[in-house]
């Protein structure tokens, strides 16, 4: 029986690599680099900012990386709405869920605030029991602790819980919290990428998510 679903934001509900690309490349102009596609972000996004920043400037000091994610947040702060939108068919598996009870929450590696601005714009429309993106003092995806803080929050136990997500981190996190691995395919990752790190299922659209729930309330 599910009784609640976790999901990443970036690439599973929220299409928002243009918005994220834009800030992006912008702090690479900054410091005098060339801008990247935006499509070239769907690989390098997933493990946070600092993370991205580490990656876009290896040849930097820690403190300037450091610098450099910083002028991205201020940047991403003044337009992350700009073209993030909600993905096709997300609207139903969130009524669905919410109509029958099955607890939701948001867990992401994007910055704290800015998962929580995401949600308040994006999906007030629907109750999230918990959302949090990546807070001081507790490691990010795939590290398990996020999850198991958010498990005791709603009350459930991990085999009670879905965790869908699009990239290879997702998948991680739902094994090693012990949680349903559901990798979908609308997001920034490939087919290959969700099997080799664990998915036990895999989707095209977010109906399939509905159909597998209502099967699962049958067992």
């Amino acid at each position: 029986m599910i009784k609640a679903v976790i999901f990443d934001l970036d690439g599973t509900l929220l299409d928002t690599i243009t918005d994220i690309g834009t800030s992006s490349n912008y702090v690479l102009e900054h410091y005098g680099k060339s801008p990247l596609p935006i499509e070239d972000y769907k690989l390098l996004v997933g493990q946070g900012a600092a993370q991205l920043f580490i990656d876009l400037f290896p040849e930097f000091s820690s403190q300037k990386q450091k610098e450099a994610k910083e002028l991205f947040e201020k940047h991403y702060a003044t337009q992350f709405d700009k073209n993030t939108k909600i993905y096709e068919n997300i609207n139903k598996l969130l009524t669905f869920l919410q109509v029958r009870d099955i607890k939701m929450a948001v867990l992401s590696n994007k910055p704290n605030p800015f998962t929580k601005k995401c949600v308040l714009k994006y999906l007030r429309n629907w109750k999230f029991d918990a959302v949090y993106g990546i807070r001081e003092g507790i490691p990010r995806k795939p590290d398990p602790a996020a999850v198991l803080g958010i498990l005791e929050e709603l009350e459930v136990s991990p085999e009670e819980c879905i965790f869908v997500g699009d990239t290879k981190v997702d998948m991680l996190t739902a094994k090693n919290s012990n949680l349903i691995p559901l990798g979908v395919l609308w997001g920034f990752r490939k087919r290959e990428e969700l099997i080799e790190h664990g998915a036990k299922y895999i989707v095209k659209d977010p109906i399939e998510i509905i159909k597998l729930v209502s099967l699962m309330e049958r067992v």
